[in-house]
C-alpha cells in the first residue's frame, strides 16, 4: 500500500525554483521530462519508501536521485512520506 505523500513548503519552493532554472536553461521539453521523472520517483518512493539510501547527514532522511543531477530528500513516517526538498548540482544551493 502506498504511503500518503506530504509536501513541505521547502520542497514546493525548491521544486519551483528548480523547474524555473531548468526552463530558463533548457526549455519546455526538458521541464516536462523532469517533472514526469519526479512524479514517477515520488510514486515509487510512496510504494517502496526504504528503497533509497539514508543520507550521510541524517539517518532519518533518505535521498532519491532524479535523473543524474538532481536529488530528492524525504523522510518516512508512520503511514506518511514527507518530501523535504529537492536540489540540483547545476544550481547554487538554496541555503547559500
Amino acid at each position: 500500500m502506498a504511503l500518503k505523500v506530504q509536501y513541505t513548503d521547502t520542497f514546493e519552493d525548491t521544486f519551483k525554483a528548480l523547474v524555473e532554472f531548468i526552463h530558463e536553461n533548457w526549455g519546455d521539453k526538458v521541464v516536462r521530462d523532469f517533472v514526469k521523472e519526479t512524479e514517477k520517483t515520488i510514486q515509487l518512493i510512496a510504494s517502496f519508501p526504504n528503497m533509497y539510501k539514508a543520507s550521510s547527514f541524517d539517518r532519518e532522511v533518505r535521498v532519491a536521485p532524479i535523473k543524474k543531477l538532481s536529488s530528492l530528500f524525504y523522510a518516512v513516517g508512520e503511514g506518511q512520506l514527507t518530501l523535504l526538498y529537492i536540489v540540483d548540482s547545476r544550481q547554487e544551493p538554496f541555503w547559500l
